[in-house]
């Protein structure tokens, strides 16, 4: 379920993965810090600049097979299913992908329709990740969601109901939230039947307009106290149902663990396709630039438009695997990072 050891895996291109940012989305929620669009207009440049991406990449990639596709963003789910069903089919060609492949496509539930999720699996998504954030409707217009509880209950319904694997994400402190209404989440996303969640700290410091509201009114948040208190009777509840606690912010039944983020905590080598994206190729730490202008315009011009092209050293690289590593329940093997030292220059 994993994909190759660590060790194996640290310098050979084998059993990779593909991450692909969509940044579009229809509006910003309060508390987001990624790279994301809401005006759409540049879209279908920015879907051919993915293409010519993807070209520059293939020839590195020759004998590597890919088990793991992500689609993050941004909100994947917004994208029209033609052109998903475009960047699906064209991702083939360059690369291989197994036909095994655990392909995840993150998900607003808005965008979640019988029809959608049909044609997600008809296209080969095996994995839906949705941003439910919240069942409380009051908690979730506080940071600018658009849909509300019932849509959520609808969305992880309809996900289930065509076959497809799904993983529900959750926010710890949200404006408004207190430990029963965070423990009425959780209990409704584990009786969904989701195989996996996700449960994130809400990061003020990120947010200007959380931050200062935080200031503003610190009463509407619950205190670090009260989040410890919260975020350890969650890991007994999830617990109980038979989550495993695989990586710090994320459970999942027995199999069902993210194969393609453990690719990252694991430092198994996966490419970033994308504005804003980041990659470990061939010992390199890459990332593309975070401006939409510029990565269509250079790519147009058919130039990969990176920020950054680092190539690590033996302890950089045994410094990552400590602390990636250490974000999982397994940790790492203290010989194996004894040795990657003593075989530095």
């Amino acid at each position: 379920m994993t994909g190759p050891s660590p060790l194996d895996a640290l310098d050979c291109p084998v059993a990779s993965g593909i991450y692909i940012h969509l940044p579009y989305c229809r509006s910003r929620c309060d508390y987001c810090a990624f790279v994301v669009s809401t005006d759409a207009s540049s879209s279908g440049a920015y879907l051919v600049a993915l293409g010519r991406e993807m070209e520059l990449l293939g020839p590195e990639t020759r004998g590597t097979t890919f088990d793991s596709l992500y689609l993050g963003g941004g909100t994947p789910s917004w994208t029209p299913a033609s052109d998903l069903g475009r960047l699906l089919v064209g991702l083939r060609r360059p690369f291989s992908i197994s036909p095994s492949a655990e392909v995840t496509l993150e998900a607003n539930p808005e965008d979640v329709t019988p029809e959608s999720a049909r044609f997600w699996a008809a296209s080969g998504i095996t994995r839906v990740s949705v941003g439910i954030q919240s069942f409380e409707d009051r908690e979730l217009s506080a940071v600018g969601r658009r849909h509300d509880s019932a849509a959520a209950r609808r969305a992880l319904d309809t996900v289930l109901g065509a076959g497809l694997s799904v993983s529900g994400d959750l926010i710890l402190g949200l404006p408004g939230q207190s430990a029963a209404s965070f423990r009425a989440s959780l209990s409704r996303l584990i009786a969904s039947g989701a195989a996996h969640v996700s449960v994130y700290l809400l990061e003020t410091e990120k947010s200007k307009t959380i931050e200062e509201d935080r200031r503003a009114h610190p009463s509407r948040y619950l205190s670090d106290d009260e989040q410890a208190e919260a975020w350890l009777a969650m890991g007994e509840t999830l617990g109980h149902a038979g989550f495993g606690h695989y990586e710090i912010s994320n459970w999942a039944l027995p199999g069902r663990e993210a194969r393609h983020n453990l690719k990252y905590w694991k430092r198994i080598p996966t490419l970033g396709l994308g504005v804003s994206a980041h990659e470990l190729w061939n010992g390199r730490r890459r990332a593309v630039v975070s401006s939409l202008p510029r990565y269509i315009g250079d790519l147009a011009a058919g130039i990969r438009p990176l920020a950054a092209d680092h190539l690590l050293g033996a302890r950089e690289q045994a410094g990552e695997r400590i602390v990636l590593g250490l974000r999982l329940s397994e940790g790492v093997p203290t010989r194996e990072i004894h040795d990657r030292i003593e075989d530095s220059p």
